[in-house]
């Protein structure tokens, strides 16, 4: 049974099975998946600094900014500025040179998918979310311990938080319906 609600323009969707009601808000999802896009591209950025054996506080110095800004921006999965990387890069680049680097060691293929991902999911609605959850059950299971870690960092709000664990039953019954599916 699908039921559909309207509350300011915000679509939410009740998928009901037997066993339980999973709520599915796409807005929702959309958040989480850029919160999970940001926690891996700060990762990758956070890899090449480390790489480059500078610590967070050196680069926020070098970059001109006071404290711990880099620490910070990295620890709350903040989504810089091009600016601000363009400076992180340029502060690595005096220190060893970032020739060897590639785009793709800060746009790896997990960062390119899921951004991906986020742009297909304005296409969906509550009829093909299902099927949309289930073409990229993967990622979805792949991302449910980015969200976990994040969780545990308190990187999450409350709603971010109940909304993650109502989207990892789905994932996970979803997964368990493939399962069964190809057995």
């Amino acid at each position: 049974m699908i039921s559909l609600f309207c509350f300011d323009f915000i679509l939410i969707l009740i998928l009901i099975y037997p066993e339980r009601k999973i709520l599915i808000d796409i807005a929702s999802i959309q958040k989480l998946l850029r919160k999970a896009l940001l926690y891996r591209l700060m990762t990758n950025v956070e890899k090449i600094v480390s790489n480059a054996g500078l610590s967070h506080q050196e680069v926020s110095s070098r970059t001109g900014r006071k404290g711990n800004w880099f620490n910070d921006a990295y620890n709350n999965n903040e989504d810089i500025h091009i600016s601000s990387l363009a400076k992180v890069l340029s502060v690595i680049n005096a220190h060893t040179e970032i020739k060897q680097y590639q785009l793709s060691d800060l746009f790896d293929k997990k960062v390119l998918r899921i951004s991906s991902v986020m742009s297909s999911l304005a296409d969906e609605n509550f009829a093909t979310i299902n099927n949309f959850i289930t073409s990229e059950i993967d990622l979805f299971m792949d991302l449910i311990g980015d969200w976990g870690s994040l969780d545990s960092k308190k990187k999450l709000s409350n709603d971010e938080r109940s909304y993650f664990k109502e989207l990892q039953k789905l994932i996970k019954h979803l997964a368990d319906k493939g399962d069964k599916s190809n057995a």
